[in-house]
């Protein structure tokens, strides 16, 4: 339920900021992608010290600092070597010519990467699986909608369709906490949460244009996590 919220969430927001996009000088786009990129990764270089610092009273620790590292340099060859990025612009070219659409591939990608890989995601869809808890969802919803809308008011109609993407993110990870409650465990979800915010902090650059990031072909680097502790688990 919470999952269908949000997908509903996007959906409206973008077509609100596709129409007030026809009014928005390109300047103002530009300072728009501008303070969106420095709070996108004001916020996840929060959310990603939240899990990697532990604080006790010998002091200031680390967590997962190798599985981190590993994660995204075995997750990045993957994606390089798939190339996602180019497929996924593809796809979007594609679907652009045959249905006489507007570019879409750059607020697609942008929208899937920023309401799929972020902690709040993760999180929220395994509550709903676990405990029908759907109050992080909700609260993600909430702030998609404000982020759909200004990114598709830049971007355009492209982001509506990163609503599909959530939908199957989300969806399967709920799915998967209702049926495999005994392979979750606080730790894998705080890894993979850590990987998603670095690459939310990827996308931030890209928004400010500091350097042109292939984030797309980053995203293997979510599933390392969970794949090293379902194989320690058997151990």
């Amino acid at each position: 339920m919470g999952t269908l919220i949000n997908v509903g969430a996007i959906i409206i927001a973008s077509i609100l900021g596709v129409i007030f996009k026809r009014g928005l000088p390109e300047k103002i786009q530009k300072s728009i992608m501008l303070v969106l990129g420095l709070g996108l990764i004001a916020l996840s270089l929060g959310w990603f010290l939240k899990d990697f610092l532990i604080v006790n009273q010998d002091g200031i620790s680390t967590h997962s600092d190798l599985l981190i590292i590993i994660s995204l340099v075995i997750g990045v060859m993957i994606g390089e070597w798939i190339d996602i990025d180019m497929r996924l612009n593809r796809w979007a070219e594609n679907v652009e010519k045959k249905y006489n659409l507007p570019p879409l591939a750059k607020g697609f990608i942008a929208g899937t990467l920023i309401f799929c890989v972020g902690a709040m995601a993760i999180v929220g869809s395994i509550q709903d699986g676990l405990y029908g808890d759907i109050t992080t969802l909700v609260i993600k919803s909430a702030l998609d909608f404000i982020t759909a809308m200004i990114l598709a008011s830049v971007l355009g109609i492209g982001v509506i369709f990163s609503a599909f993407s959530v939908l199957i993110y989300q969806g399967s990870l709920t799915l998967l906490a209702m049926t495999s409650t005994d392979i979750l465990s606080i730790e894998m979800i705080k890894a993979v949460s850590m990987v998603g915010n670095i690459l939310l902090i990827a996308i931030g650059f890209n928004f400010m244009e500091i350097k042109k990031i292939k984030v797309a072909n980053m995203l293997p680097a979510i599933f390392i996590p969970i794949l090293y502790y379902l194989v320690i688990s058997l151990f």
